[in-house]
């Protein structure tokens, strides 16, 4: 940290006050002392965050920042970008949806180098809005499911495969309705051009 700090033109009295007080933001003020190779993977991405707020950004870029952590550190993050985005911009690109589907108030969705939308999460939700369905299909019938339409999830359950996808056309009675989420949207932008779509 002092390494950066001096890197980036700040004066050793600066940093001096300036690294236990980001320390303590990023919940690490209790390893101060310790090496970096004995930290785990969310303590080194906290460190990072830290390094990057030395000289107070108004953006903050960060790429894949949950990428390896485990569930707990995930939220802590997730708290954490949260608190970030108060007095800052942050941009955070990512594939694992479900970390900014509750702090993200806008979301871009970048297909083929080109945007392919640029709204709330709630509103590119709504874009699938009365098209998802969960169904229990048999094992039997699991593969023909999948050629006729684009299955987002499969779960085993009761001996029964229950599966959510999307649907454009009139519903089956057996189906049940539920409400769009962004990685559902994400699932279905993103999925292989050769799945059919009915």
């Amino acid at each position: 940290m002092a390494y950066l700090a001096a890197l980036k033109g700040i004066g050793k009295k600066e940093t001096d006050r300036l690294i236990p007080e980001l320390l303590e933001r990023v919940a690490l003020s209790d390893v101060i002392h310790k090496k970096m190779k004995k930290f785990s993977g969310g303590m080194i991405q906290r460190v990072g965050i830290a390094q990057a707020l030395l000289n107070d950004p108004k953006i903050l870029i960060l790429d894949e920042p949950t990428a390896g952590l485990d569930p707990k550190e995930r939220a802590r993050f997730r708290q954490l970008l949260t608190e970030l985005a108060r007095n800052r911009l942050v941009i955070v690109s990512t594939h694992i949806v479900s970390d900014i589907e509750s702090i993200a108030n806008e979301v871009i969705m970048i297909k083929n180098r080109q945007v392919l939308c640029k709204d709330t999460v709630k509103n590119i939700c709504a874009s699938l809005e009365g098209r998802v369905y969960e169904a229990s299909i048999s094992y039997e019938q699991i593969d023909s499911f999948r050629k006729q339409y684009v299955v987002l999830a499969e779960k085993q359950e009761g001996g029964m495969m229950n599966v959510r996808f999307v649907h454009h056309g009139q519903r089956d009675n057996e189906w049940r309705a539920v409400a769009p989420h962004l990685e559902d949207v994400f699932l279905y932008e993103y999925r292989d051009e050769r799945q059919a779509e009915v």
